[in-house]
């Protein structure tokens, strides 16, 4: 007799994952490995509790990459960037554009893991709390 093994996502469900990062310094930045997103997905939202840029990667490799790149300038097309938001006070959630597709080619203990980096670009130290809602479409 076969034994089902339940699944954490079933395509097309809504996700929601947070994380924080360590207390950081205004300019200063933090990685963080979002699990349970699944390995295709659709952004739905992303929300923070202070002023920050949060890019997310599709690879390890294309976030190492991009760490140094300033504010200023746009991701290069290719480069593994799949959604660069600049979140103010004003706005500390944003709603991903439509097509705001994400994949992640990263897998830790057989799960895949979304990446993001979080820079501080507000003018006080703080512990940066990020929320990202998601639709899962390949777990």
């Amino acid at each position: 007799m076969a034994n089902w093994l339940p699944r954490t996502q079933v395509p097309g469900q809504q996700v929601i994952v947070s994380a924080t990062t360590t207390p950081l310094l205004p300019g200063a930045s933090a990685l963080l490995d979002l699990p349970g997103l699944g390995r295709l997905g659709h952004f739905l939202a992303v929300s923070t509790d202070a002023p920050s840029w949060v890019s997310f990667y599709s690879s390890a490799a294309a976030r190492e990459a991009d760490g140094s790149r300033p504010i200023t300038q746009d991701p290069t097309p290719g480069s593994g960037v799949l959604l660069d938001l600049a979140i103010t006070t004003a706005a500390l959630t944003v709603t991903a554009p439509p097509g705001g597709t994400y994949f992640s080619t990263e897998t830790a203990a057989a799960a895949p893991l979304l990446l993001a980096l979080v820079r501080n670009t507000g003018t006080a130290q703080a512990a940066i709390a990020l929320t990202v809602s998601t639709v899962v479409l390949a777990p």
